[in-house]
């Protein structure tokens, strides 16, 4: 995703027409919104939740909405830019899904509802990626298209920053740990 980020959304958004400031200020809000939405805390007596597990659904819908934006964003630069940046995003939301369900199964939930739950979380990114292709489908100017995927580079930054990297180094530090034994 930095890859796609570095070499494909921002080169487009810039031969879009935009100025090299304008390109790393919407880069720069995209990453913002990344961070903003991922360290929104919630306390069981601000939400008035039951548990845990509807905590998390909230916060993890909160932090897909934008993760929606970005296979949709990298398809606007080419098909297989977007197919790959979507296989690397399924596979980083199974641990979110199995965070919920596990929760869920934990508080007392029944399977449906945990299942619920999983799903709640999973529309907040399929809502992200069509109010970004309605969006790109509406603004079909080069420049509209250009804060379109440098915001998306952004969000995309952000999210191998504050996720996948972390969360790469700590499954490689486990693995290693049970190497040395």
């Amino acid at each position: 995703m930095l890859t796609v980020s570095a070499l494909s959304l921002i080169p487009s958004a810039l031969d879009s027409g935009l100025s090299f400031i304008q390109v790393l200020i919407t880069t720069c809000l995209g990453f913002a919104l990344v961070i903003a939405l991922s360290s929104v805390k919630f306390d069981k007596a601000g939400a008035k939740a039951k548990n845990p597990a509807l905590l998390i659904t909230i916060a993890l819908s909160l932090h897909n909405l934008p993760e929606g934006a970005a296979p949709i964003g990298a398809s606007l630069v080419d098909i297989q830019t977007g197919l790959t940046t979507s296989v690397v995003l399924a596979l980083h939301n199974i641990p979110e899904g199995i965070a919920i369900s596990a929760t869920a199964l934990l508080a007392g939930y029944g399977r449906k509802r945990a299942l619920l739950l999983t799903l709640a979380a999973t529309l907040a990114e399929a809502l992200g990626a069509f109010a970004v292709y309605f969006s790109g489908s509406l603004l079909l100017s080069d420049r509209s298209i250009g804060l379109l995927l440098s915001g998306v580079a952004g969000i995309m930054i952000a999210i191998c920053a504050k996720e996948l990297i972390p969360y790469s180094l700590k499954a490689l530090g486990s693995r290693r740990n049970y190497a040395d034994d």
